[in-house]
């Protein structure tokens, strides 16, 4: 990457660009820190109990800090635009291939991992055509999207409460995408609280998919039990969600990391916690999902952010945003790859109703 007088500029602040030798030694170093750290914890055979934290307790989620995390999902416009995947804008791992015994050393682009990451929620999810679908907490509407693409009769609800998303959805794919199908589609801009309060009726979905709740949920039994309310009896639940593979303290409440600056209130709960929440759906399956392929998709999103940084900065985003903006791809990144992503990585979770 050849450095602009812009980039040169973010230097002489400390702002050290994508692949920079001073950036790579600050995640070298964080990386170490991480890895002792999951060393620290492993098989640690606790519950967040223990730690003064419960899943089953309390609202689905804390009004107070959601609507700060929310905040993140609702920065500005042209940054996701300009480091996310340019057909459905997905800001979640895609899915490259990496499992315990393999990482794919072929280059898979970020647009074809997240359609590989939407090919595997459907295998699992056991997604069909012509079902009756909620995409719970939906994102840009990437999800929404591919199934709309490729089943010709499902249909969806899709349920969000950040502006940016939203926005983007009405303005970008409703009427607007010929292969968005939005007379199959309903986009409700909420929080989730309860289906009643967003007057759902009973036994209304064949399928429900959440893709990054669960680490913004408190309560995670009381979720279920709305999630089982909307189901229809032999309806199936799936959720996608960042998980560490052992308990690790801290990692309970962000409010007790660096993590608070991006979401606070939000959880990472380990593997094994969803999987205690089978009172109101019936647990049939789960995996873990190697953390290499989130780290590749946090730094190809890092290595496009950088790419657009002269059309960024600063007429979209301040010195100290930018800054903000590189340490949070550096973070998260040096989170996933210790242990080559066998410590921390995603969770996937199938439940179904069955009475």
């Amino acid at each position: 990457m050849n450095e602009s007088e812009k980039i040169k500029n973010l230097k002489s602040n400390n702002i050290y660009s994508y692949d920079s030798p001073e950036l790579l030694k600050f995640e070298k170093q964080m990386s170490r820190y991480f890895e002792r750290e999951y060393k620290r914890w492993e098989n640690n055979s606790n519950l967040p109990e223990d730690y003064g934290v419960s899943s089953f307790d309390g609202d689905i989620a804390k009004q107070e800090t959601l609507n700060v995390s929310v905040d993140h999902y609702d920065e500005e416009y042209k940054v996701y635009r300009s480091f996310l995947d340019s057909d459905y804008m997905a800001y979640t791992m895609g899915y490259y291939g990496v499992t315990s015994d393999e990482n794919p050393s072929h280059k898979i682009t970020l647009e074809q991992a997240q359609i590989d990451k939407y090919k595997l929620i459907i295998e699992r999810a056991d997604i069909h055509d012509g079902q009756h679908i909620l995409d719970l907490g939906c994102g840009f509407g990437g999800l929404s999207r591919y199934l709309l693409e490729t089943f010709p009769t499902v249909n969806i609800v899709a349920i969000n409460p950040s502006e940016i998303q939203t926005n983007h959805i009405r303005n970008e794919l409703v009427g607007k995408e010929n292969s968005f199908d939005d007379s199959r589609f309903k986009l409700i801009q909420s929080f989730f609280n309860t289906a009643e309060s967003l007057d759902i009726s009973q036994n209304s979905f064949d399928r429900i998919i959440t893709v990054g709740l669960l680490e913004h949920i408190t309560n995670i039994d009381l979720l279920q039990k709305n999630l089982s309310y909307m189901l229809k009896v032999g309806g199936k639940c799936f959720h996608h969600c960042i998980v560490s593979r052992d308990l690790i303290p801290q990692y309970l409440n962000a409010e007790n990391t660096i993590m608070a600056q991006y979401y606070p209130g939000a959880h990472i709960w380990p593997y094994n916690e969803p999987k205690r929440h089978d009172n109101h759906l019936q647990l049939t399956d789960s995996w873990f999902v190697n953390g290499m392929n989130y780290w590749r998709t946090i730094d190809a999103w890092h290595k496009r952010f950088w790419i657009s940084i002269d059309e960024l900065y600063p007429k979209y985003l301040s010195i100290e945003e930018v800054d903000n903006w590189n340490k949070y791809f550096s973070l998260c990144k040096t989170m996933f790859n210790p242990n080559s992503g066998e410590s921390y990585g995603n969770g996937h979770y199938l439940y179904e109703k069955v009475k």
